[in-house]
């Protein structure tokens, strides 16, 4: 896909792999739609971003966990700058669920964001993308979506919901030309951790995995978005981690195991 003039709807825009996204999207001349809970950061990265030459950016208050703020927020956005070209399911939340401790109240509002929120804003952007037959649709998941790690059960859970609801989309929309991106970020330098539903998180990875910078990781989504790769990933090592899951899932058992 060709960025220039396309209108992009990224939501969790306020902060990490989002605002970073964002900002990389701000390198070529387009319209950006920013949906985020808190108010005052999109605020502060749209008037960023509208500084850049040809880039128009909409702060869009709004919780994906609530159908109501979802239909309100597109159509901000369609008012604004017209049908979406680009939807980007960022927006996510973390919680620390080891078995036996599992908090089910803070579960299921973490479905309600990760999963739910990404079906809700997929199916209000998608009947204007048929009609045009054309849009691209990019779901941010986790390498933990491929690959559960010991600790965040339920997060791991609801990032391979999310890989399995692109799998059959993508499928279904091929005749729409509307296409879906799978994207898998690693462990990202964000502060993802500061903002668990429950904690702390026991498996951050840090010192033993790569940890990659926020903004390498929206550089990744831009570049996934021009190219429109089935599956796409922020660096080799995440892929490499992925692919040893698959092949050698006994080998990472053990690698965990003793981590």
């Amino acid at each position: 896909m060709k960025l220039e003039n396309k209108t992009i709807l990224i939501t969790g825009a306020s902060q990490g792999i989002g605002a970073a996204a964002a900002r990389a999207f701000a390198e070529y001349p387009v319209k950006l739609a920013l949906l985020a809970r808190s108010e005052q950061r999109i605020m502060a990265l749209a008037d960023e971003l509208s500084q850049k030459p040809g880039v128009e950016a909409l702060p869009i208050p709004a919780d994906v966990a609530k159908p109501d703020d979802i239909r309100r927020a597109v159509a901000q956005a369609r008012a604004a700058f017209g049908p979406i070209d680009i939807l980007v399911n960022n927006a996510g939340v973390g919680m620390s669920s080891p078995v036996g401790e599992i908090d089910y109240q803070k579960g299921h509002q973490l479905f309600e964001i990760n999963y739910w929120g990404a079906i809700r804003m997929t199916e209000a952007v998608l009947p204007e993308m048929r009609q045009r037959r054309d849009g691209l649709i990019i779901n941010i998941s986790s390498i933990v979506g491929r690959r559960a790690m010991p600790g965040i059960s339920v997060y791991c859970a609801s990032k391979f919901a999310l890989n399995a609801f692109s799998e059959s989309i993508r499928v279904e929309l091929k005749k729409d030309n509307v296409r879906v991106i799978s994207f898998y970020p690693g462990v990202t330098a964000t502060n993802f951790g500061d903002n668990l539903l429950t904690g702390p998180n026991t498996i951050e990875g840090k010192g033993r995995a790569k940890v990659t910078s926020a903004e390498d990781v929206g550089r990744a989504i831009v570049r996934a978005a021009r190219k429109e790769p089935r599956d796409a990933y922020a660096t080799l090592f995440d892929h490499i981690f992925v692919l040893a899951s698959t092949f050698a899932p006994w080998l990472m058992d053990r690698m965990l195991a003793k981590m």
